[in-house]
């Protein structure tokens, strides 16, 4: 018989941050929701009976899931990948972690402690919009994307009150292959 082998582990990883965060899923969600929405201009004549529509822009796709994160019991794949934790077991550096991809982007994101304000403490911050990201569940889905919605419910605590498990909804939007940029006008430049 082969040996049992770990599940594969879904994960999100900054794309051009230095220190990268990569967050590696202690386990994998049960549930992916994929949504896509396009836009249809409505046009509108006399003597319709229904107005018609006419495609004018694709619209974005969203990814939901949760995962849940556990600092007390080890997960199915947790002799190749460790969650990071604090001197007192807490799983905060972990959940800093998701948090870090909502925040401009910056260096000191390992820093972070209860809240991120410390690390802007600069008297002229530079603006910078928080970091890219890749997202990966299985071999085949890999997309570049966003995060655009972090949800963590904590559930459990130490005695200092820091968390030791939670549950962490993740809403990502996948981003163009353009770079966003907007298309030239018709003839010219």
């Amino acid at each position: 018989m082969p040996p049992q082998r770990n599940p594969e582990r879904g994960f999100l990883v900054s794309v051009g941050l230095d220190p990268e965060i990569l967050v590696e899923f202690q386990y994998n969600p049960t549930q992916l929701s994929d949504k896509r929405a396009t836009t249809y201009a409505t046009l509108n004549a006399p003597g319709l009976l229904l107005p018609v529509r006419q495609y004018s822009q694709g619209g974005d796709r969203t990814l939901t899931f949760t995962v849940r994160i556990d600092g007390v019991f080890p997960g199915p794949a947790d002799d190749e990948i460790n969650i990071s934790r604090d001197d007192s077991g807490s799983i905060l550096p972990e959940l800093n972690k998701y948090r870090a991809f909502l925040y401009p982007e910056s260096t000191r994101w390992p820093d972070a402690e209860a809240s991120f304000q410390p690390i802007y403490d600069v008297i002229a911050p530079v603006f910078k919009s928080p970091p890219g990201c890749r997202f990966g569940f299985g071999r085949d889905r890999v997309i570049d994307c966003i995060v655009t919605d972090i949800g963590i419910t904590e559930q459990l605590f130490n005695a200092s009150l820091r968390p030791l498990r939670a549950e962490v909804a993740i809403t990502l939007v996948e981003i163009s292959l353009y770079d966003n940029l907007p298309t030239p006008p018709a003839g010219g430049g």
